[in-house]
């Protein structure tokens, strides 16, 4: 499992990052305070994310392809 933190200024970047989340086999959720949704949901990154630092969880440790895609999001 890798946690790395997330931040989206515009609804753009979050559609973005979801198409590239979408693109992977690897579970992984998008995680404020005690909310929780899945990062594959456009609907549920959008409610939690928008103009916010959210701590996205992989829910794997084989995902180097993955970090280099997301890592303009890193926050």
């Amino acid at each position: 499992m890798k946690r790395i933190l997330v931040k989206f200024d515009q609804a753009d970047q979050i559609i973005n990052f979801v198409r590239i989340m979408n693109r992977f086999e690897c579970d992984a959720d998008v995680k404020c305070g005690s909310r929780m949704v899945d990062a594959k949901s456009i609907v549920g990154v959008l409610s939690l994310a928008k103009s916010k630092t959210v701590e996205l969880i992989l829910h794997t440790d084989d995902c180097d392809q993955l970090m280099e895609e997301i890592a303009p999001f890193a926050a």
